[in-house]
């Protein structure tokens, strides 16, 4: 059994088992509007064969990669492309180095309050054009791309002074975007919740580390990991499960601090942890969902981000969105939005993220919603940016159709 399970590892870690059927090729959202990036089947296990550990990198193409994760989930041999994409970025970007704009788009924990404290101040200074450009010659953030608002106060603070609803405890991990810039997917979420019957509990938390691992910052991303974690296992080890609301966030705790960090007490964490529309499904199997809701006279479409598909639980929340009285709910099918966590924003990718992202505004414009749904942060930004509509998390709507909430 050890011997199977020995060889098992090997073979996922070894990119000779790679079967060069393209498959990966066909899904990959930038190979599909750029040459400048060989794809994934090339830059993964093909340029792996070839990669040694003591030679210079040569994979300037490799920055190239968005991060969507689509290519593991297609390849019949279970290559984990997007891992030897991600730690041949990591050695190219060692030895080139990071710029300070990847250092700030990464680090928006340590200072998104102060925009939040500001928020008038702040939004009016990013919608500048003048600021935009001085952005983009300093920092190299296109002035084309989306920024997101400020909001104050922070989720975290409005939960201070929210009166709670007595029930059986569920724990919340609400993210930074949540916390500083939507602040009203936090509320939707709690709201929801009680009206579940749960009373919602904050643990401490810190960012995900997700933007760090995905500029190959295995040290950074792992730090925040540790931190996460030694709070989280309290948590579940008390007896509560831990719901998020952001694909992102979710994809990192669940699969990348074992898989990719592995870090101790990871597994543990990942059984206890759900996206909150899985929990939501989870109830109605049981028999246990409100589903007390009035009719919703709007024709929504439904995006599914590239993090949620990966973590192949399905499509939750169209499936409870569904419920809905009146509600006119289509699918949309794309792949990606090209907004890939701070891809969007850089300079030199911002034309490949439009050209990705004009595959999905062609899907909207073809279903002519009024508003667009989807569980994704950056999804929800570069949408607005690409459409000009509406664009809310699902759990956003959920919550105003519930008849009985607080």
């Amino acid at each position: 059994m050890r011997m199977r399970a020995k060889k098992e590892e090997w073979l996922k870690k070894n990119a000779d088992i790679c079967i060069r059927c393209a498959t990966c090729m066909a899904v990959c959202p930038v190979s599909r509007v750029t040459p400048l990036f060989p794809g994934p089947k090339n830059t993964g296990p093909g340029a792996e064969r070839f990669r040694h550990p003591e030679e210079p990198s040569v994979d300037h193409w490799v920055d190239l990669c968005i991060g969507c994760h689509l290519c593991n989930g297609v390849c019949p041999a279970g290559v984990p492309i997007s891992e030897l994409n991600l730690l041949a970025k990591t050695k190219y970007l060692n030895e080139k180095g990071r710029p300070f704009r990847d250092w700030l788009l990464t680090h928006s924990y340590l200072y998104g309050w102060i925009g939040a404290l500001f928020s008038p101040i702040t939004n009016y200074l990013l919608r500048k054009p003048v600021v935009k450009k001085l952005l983009e010659i300093i920092l190299k953030i296109d002035q084309r791309s989306p920024l997101p608002n400020y909001q104050s106060p922070l989720f975290r603070e409005w939960f201070k002074s929210h009166s709670p609803k007595v029930g059986k405890k569920i724990a919340y991990f609400y993210g930074c975007f949540t916390n500083t810039n939507e602040i009203d997917v936090g509320k939707a979420t709690v709201e929801v919740l009680e009206a579940n019957g749960f009373e919602v509990i904050l643990p401490p938390q810190d960012c995900c580390g997700f933007p760090m691992l995905g500029h190959g910052d295995f040290d950074g991303a792992r730090k925040k990991g540790e931190k996460n974690l030694s709070s989280l296992l309290q948590v579940i080890r008390s007896g509560m499960e831990i719901l998020y609301t952001s694909t992102s966030c979710g994809f990192m705790i669940k699969h990348e601090y074992g898989h990719l960090l592995e870090l101790p007490g990871a597994e543990e964490l990942a059984n206890h942890t759900f996206e909150l529309f899985e929990f939501l499904r989870k109830l109605k199997e049981s028999g246990n969902l409100n589903t007390r809701f009035k009719g919703l006279s709007i024709k929504a479409a439904y995006f599914a981000p590239c993090h949620l598909r990966t973590l192949g639980i399905g499509l939750p929340a169209f499936e409870i969105l569904k419920l809905i009285p009146e509600l006119e709910l289509k699918r949309l099918e794309a792949d990606c939005c090209g907004m890939g966590g701070t891809f969007g924003f850089k300079k030199e990718k911002y034309e490949i993220a439009q050209e990705i992202g004009n595959d999905l505004k062609r899907a909207i414009d073809r279903v002519n919603p009024e508003i667009v749904l989807t569980e994704c942060e950056g999804c929800r930004l570069k949408i607005r940016h690409l459409t000009g509509l509406k664009v809310l998390h699902p759990v956003q709507v959920l919550r105003d159709v519930l008849v009985s909430r607080p």
